[in-house]
């Protein structure tokens, strides 16, 4: 063989690796991701399926299809999701390492993968693995950016990640220290602020829903801030309304700043077809905010969440608010019914069902004008709930708890309807009551001191309030409490 034919055949071998190896987020790739994000798990995986047929050799298929198991995951919420979900990880990323490493999806797309899993074993409290694929991803993002600057995806993942070391609750943060990551918060809120203004005007505008989900969680993180609710929707405005993980964070985001009726609208108009995959929690989120709004249908939605859903969270919870529907209806025969089944179904593993566990083994029923209170309270009924205890004082109440409560419930209506004044008086009593109880109460109290004396811009007071979250005695909401007060000092510690 001549050397010249020896020669072309080494360009040709060496040429042709990077048409068999290869990076493409094609038409067809951005369809599936599309289709994916908006839940509708089948059409996607069809999509993909066609690409591996027309393109064999492109590896974002592979990327896109830890996508549906991710989001499986966060929208099933069950253990076979998570298990099929850490099974496929390691090969993933091992198809990934074997391609293009000069192609910017490359470090990327690993980083993508260990960022999902982190998010899910967050989500499954598995804090300290959720840390060290952070840092993994960290690293991989780290040197995409040195590479490849101006590559607009890898800042939506930075700020993704950043917002997450923010959101580590604080008895985990030593996993994070101890690894060498540090962010918070802001940093994350801004690096998609930033993004989702320049990606419309770039060749990766199909990442605006994501970056806009992601800003649209990490402005619910943080309490305190009365335009969450504009922000949230700025940033979704543009997204679809056939987008059903879009709809979720438009309704959660009114439920949780006290926009009940629109929360309401937006779920009960949200696409049904069979083609989305299932999210159940949709149905349980419909049911609290027509629970606060006090609708007559609320208890149908709470059933057929848990007629139908698979996972480990929300179970109790769910059973103790049918059990609150039928006492504020006087039927204590079903309300005693649910509080028995709250007592041995689901898992005491959130917050939320946490608080249903231990609400369900006291002796007797909540008060029914606080429950009402507290309910409208929820929904952003505020002059409902302060009708609601118009004929109580704290002497109306014979338990310790209830006089808590009630100190409480006040501050947080007054505080809500911007009487400031009434708020700190009624706050300062739930925390001389509450100081030694393992009761929320004093804690949130303080917590909400804490966000009024910021705003104020008394920042000495506000730092001693947020101080005193760490020594409360609550055992309720404690490591939501704490991670909020910690987030406070730090904001204030860079003023």
């Amino acid at each position: 063989m001549s050397k010249f034919r020896l020669l072309l055949l080494f360009c040709l071998s060496f040429f042709s690796h990077p048409a068999n190896a290869n990076f493409v987020f094609n038409e067809n790739c951005i369809k599936a991701y599309k289709n994916i994000l908006s839940l509708k798990f089948n059409e996607g995986a069809l999509q993909l399926a066609q690409e591996r047929k027309t393109n064999p050799n492109n590896k974002i298929p592979v990327l896109l299809e830890n996508y549906i198991d991710f989001l499986k995951v966060l929208t099933t919420e069950n253990n076979a999701s998570f298990e099929n979900f850490k099974s496929n990880k390691s090969a993933r990323i091992s198809i990934i390492e074997n391609d293009d490493k000069r192609s910017p999806w490359y470090l990327y797309a690993a980083a993508e993968i260990n960022l999902q899993s982190c998010i899910n074993r967050f989500k499954y409290l598995e804090f300290v693995s959720g840390a060290y694929e952070l840092q993994k991803a960290y690293k991989l993002l780290e040197q995409n950016q040195i590479k490849f600057p101006e590559f607009l995806p890898n800042k939506k993942s930075f700020a993704l990640l950043y917002g997450l070391i923010g959101l580590v609750p604080e008895q985990y943060k030593w996993a994070l220290s101890s690894i060498g990551l540090k962010g918070n918060v802001e940093q994350g809120a801004a690096m998609l602020e930033d993004l989702t203004q320049k990606l419309p005007k770039s060749n990766y505008a199909f990442f605006y829903d994501e970056s806009a989900f992601f800003l649209s969680f990490i402005y619910l993180s943080k309490e305190g801030d009365p335009t969450i609710y504009d922000k949230v929707k700025l940033v979704c405005d543009a997204v679809p309304k056939t987008n059903l993980l879009g709809v979720y964070v438009k309704a959660l985001a009114a439920s949780k700043t006290g926009h009940t009726d629109d929360a309401i609208e937006i779920l009960m108009e949200r696409p049904k077809t069979p083609n989305y995959g299932a999210f159940y929690h949709l149905d349980y989120l419909l049911g609290l905010c027509k629970l606060n709004r006090f609708d007559n249908d609320a208890v149908i939605y709470f059933e057929s969440y848990l007629k139908n859903y698979t996972g480990n969270f929300n179970i109790k919870d769910a059973y103790l608010k049918i059990a609150w529907f039928h006492l504020l209806r006087g039927n204590i025969d079903k309300y005693n019914a649910y509080i028995a089944l709250c007592k041995i179904r689901g898992k005491a593993i959130s917050e939320k069902d946490k608080d249903a566990q231990n609400l369900c083994l006291q002796i007797y029923p909540p008060d029914i004008a606080l429950l009402k209170a507290r309910l409208f309270f929820d929904g952003g009924y505020y002059d409902k709930a302060i009708l609601a205890l118009k004929d109580k004082k704290v002497g109306s109440f014979s338990l310790t708890k209830e006089k808590l409560e009630y100190f409480y419930r006040m501050g947080r209506i007054c505080h809500q309807q911007n009487k400031i004044d009434q708020a700190i008086v009624y706050y300062t009593a739930t925390i001389i009551t509450g100081i030694g109880l393992p009761y929320y109460f004093a804690a949130n109290a303080s917590l909400q001191l804490g966000y009024i004396y910021e705003l104020k811009k008394n920042y000495a007071k506000a730092s001693y309030y947020y101080e005193r979250c760490d020594q409360m005695k609550n055992e309720e909401y404690k490591n939501s409490i704490e991670t909020k007060a910690k987030a406070g000092l730090r904001r204030i510690a860079k003023l």
